[in-house]
């Protein structure tokens, strides 16, 4: 008895083994997938604008956002993406005094490289595609000019609360050769390029 015990342990051990093995195979699983998410922008990226003497004393306010993806998952590793972020205009101010508002779109195509690492899988990310600023300064005092493309940038980590639910938490940066200027007709300045980081979380569902 003792030994059919023992011999039934053994093999519910690589019973489980097994499907622990399947399991891990399964998260890594190739498929399409989509998501949605909230972004918690950090506005232009300060390094930037303290590359001016003027535009440093530009102040450029936090806003939320939300963003969308959907893709293709070719195997464990790697997977293609379409991702659109939008972000409510940022509040700008010179010197405490407003100029107006600057909106963010953006819409690109990302390279993601995944560590499958059974239910949490650390990525990176690299995309490219366009980006879209909408400015409305009532002083018509800033300005920015070519702005057509963007690059993304992104670190974070996927979560699988079951096969097919994912929750997602990552750091995204947007880049862009745009020019951002700033004339009040007593001091002027600009800098180029300039970009935004935000942090996102989301939720993805796998097919």
């Amino acid at each position: 008895m003792k030994k059919l015990a023992l011999a039934w342990l053994a093999a519910s051990c690589l019973a489980l083994a097994g499907a622990a093995r399947a399991d891990d195979s399964d998260f890594g699983r190739p498929g399409a997938y989509i998501g949605v998410g909230a972004s918690r922008t950090v506005g232009v990226v300060d390094a930037f604008l303290d590359g001016d003497r003027v535009l440093q004393h530009l102040d450029i306010s936090d806003r939320w956002g939300v963003n969308a993806r959907a893709g293709y998952r070719f195997g464990s590793w790697f997977a293609l993406e379409a991702e659109y972020e939008w972000l409510d205009p940022f509040n700008v101010t010179f010197f405490n005094q407003g100029l107006g508002t600057l909106g963010l779109q953006s819409a690109t195509i990302n390279a993601k490289f995944i560590i499958p690492t059974w239910r949490f899988q650390p990525y990176l990310l690299l995309g490219a595609g366009a980006v879209v600023f909408d400015l409305d300064t009532h002083l018509n005092a800033l300005h920015i000019d070519d702005h057509a493309f963007a690059g993304r940038i992104g670190l974070g980590i996927d979560m699988y609360i079951t096969h097919g639910l994912v929750l997602n938490l990552g750091v995204e940066s947007i880049l862009t050769p745009a020019k951002i200027s700033l004339n009040t007709g007593l001091v002027s300045g600009s800098v180029s390029p300039i970009g935004s980081l935000d942090f996102q979380f989301g939720l993805a569902y796998r097919f």
